[in-house]
C-alpha cells in the first residue's frame, strides 16, 4: 500500500473512530458512565471481537492489517500528550500534604488484587498447560499477581479529569496511590519477565 493510501486510510480511520467514540459515549452518558469507557468499550465493538465477527470482511475492508501501525503510533503520540497535560495539572504540594495516606491508600489497592492473583496463579499451575516448563512457580504467582494489581492508570488520570477533580487533594490523591501502585507491580513484572527470558 502507498504512502498516500496509508494516510487516506489512517483519516477515514480515525473519522470512524471518533464518530463511533461519540455516539457509544451519548449511551455511555445516558447510564452515567465517563466517555473513557466509552472509548474503550468502542474499541471492543470495533474491532475483531464484535465488528470482525459480525461482518469481518467489512471490519477488514476498513481496518487492514498493514494501517493499523500508523493508527498505533498515533495513538502512542495521543497518550503521551494526554499524560503530560496530566503531569502539568498534578499538585506536587497536595501530595506532599497527604503523602502518607497515598501509601496507605495504594498499599490497600495493592495487597488485594496481588494476594488474589497468587491465588489464581497457583490454581492456574496445579491446572497445568499454561506456563512453560522452565516457569517455577514462584515466578508464575509473581507474574499473574503484578499483572493483576497493575491499574489502568491513563484510564484513571481521565475518570478524575472528567469527574472535575483533577487539582484537588482527592484526585491528587487517588493518582498518586494509581502511580505507586502501578511503579510497583511493574517492577515485580519487569524482574519476573527478564529472569524468565534470561534463562
Amino acid at each position: 500500500m502507498s504512502d498516500s493510501a496509508l494516510v487516506a486510510f489512517a483519516f477515514l480511520q480515525l473519522a470512524c473512530v471518533l464518530v463511533a467514540c461519540r455516539l457509544v459515549g451519548v449511551v455511555a452518558r445516558y447510564l452515567g458512565q465517563p466517555q473513557v469507557v466509552a472509548e474503550m468499550v468502542t474499541g471492543f465493538l470495533l474491532g475483531p471481537s464484535v465488528f470482525g465477527w459480525l461482518a469481518p470482511d467489512l471490519q477488514a475492508g476498513l481496518f487492514p492489517r498493514e494501517t493499523l501501525r500508523p493508527i498505533y503510533v498515533l495513538s502512542q503520540i495521543g497518550l503521551a500528550l494526554y499524560m503530560f497535560t496530566i503531569g502539568l495539572e498534578f499538585r506536587a504540594d497536595l501530595l506532599m500534604r497527604h503523602a502518607r495516606q497515598a501509601v496507605f491508600v495504594s498499599l490497600a489497592g495493592i495487597i488485594a488484587p496481588f494476594a488474589l492473583g497468587g491465588v489464581l496463579a497457583l490454581a492456574m499451575v496445579d491446572t497445568g498447560g499454561l506456563f512453560s516448563e522452565n516457569v517455577t512457580t514462584l515466578q508464575a504467582v509473581l507474574f499473574v499477581s503484578a499483572a493483576m494489581a497493575i491499574t489502568a492508570f491513563p484510564m484513571l488520570a481521565r475518570i478524575i479529569y472528567e469527574r472535575g477533580i483533577a487539582g484537588t487533594a482527592l484526585g491528587t490523591l487517588a493518582l498518586a496511590a494509581g502511580a505507586l501502585d502501578d511503579a510497583g507491580a511493574w517492577i515485580i513484572l519487569a524482574l519476573v519477565v527478564g529472569s524468565v527470558s534470561g534463562r
